[in-house]
């Protein structure tokens, strides 16, 4: 679970003043963003932007196993279909991409398989290689589920003039390379 910030705010409240080492940081009531709220980053400001960013990384998170436990899924076998609607993989390269062992992803391919979602099928270029595949079931599974979310974000999307797009776009990446740096 990521943790941005340590706690939300709640806009129609009033908010107490945030306690720092010397006492309070800001005036209560000011519009002045929360100070210090991350140990160790002392310069921290809360803004709505951050604290939006936070909420969407927490639903992010909570979005796959929601979204599997319905299907009657696990989420390695969701997000193989992810993997699998991008085109078809290998068993070693799909065990790579879930980040398990390739007994691990043996197991979500029979269980994908079992649910008629994928099917393992000779390598088009090499007849001693595997493939693991989709099926027209597996990939309406995954429409089915994410078809309502793809929708909204498309809407909102489209709501956005293309100077609010480069903005938001120029954030996203900025977050997306603050994160992706953790991983190095």
């Amino acid at each position: 679970m990521s943790d941005i910030s340590t706690k939300r705010r709640d806009a129609s409240a009033t908010p107490a003043a945030p306690a720092g080492p010397a006492g309070p940081v800001g005036p209560v009531g000011s519009d002045l963003p929360e100070v210090g709220l991350v140990p160790g980053v002392p310069e921290w400001r809360t803004t709505p932007t951050l604290a939006a960013l936070q909420e969407l990384v927490e639903v992010s998170e909570s979005v796959p196993g929601i979204v599997a436990r319905r299907a009657g899924l696990s989420t390695s076998e969701l997000h193989s279909l992810r993997h699998l609607m991008r085109g078809p993989v290998g068993p070693v390269e799909l065990s790579r991409l879930l980040g398990v062992t390739s007994a691990a992803s043996s197991g979500v391919v029979d269980r994908l398989v079992s649910h008629g979602h994928a099917e393992r099928r000779s390598h088009p270029g090499d007849g001693r290689r595997t493939e693991v595949v989709i099926t027209d079931s597996g990939r309406a599974e995954v429409l089915a589920r994410m078809r309502p979310m793809f929708e909204s974000l498309a809407a909102l999307d489209a709501s956005l003039a293309d100077d609010e797009r480069e903005v938001v776009e120029r954030y996203l990446r900025g977050a997306i390379d603050a994160m992706t740096a953790l991983t190095r």
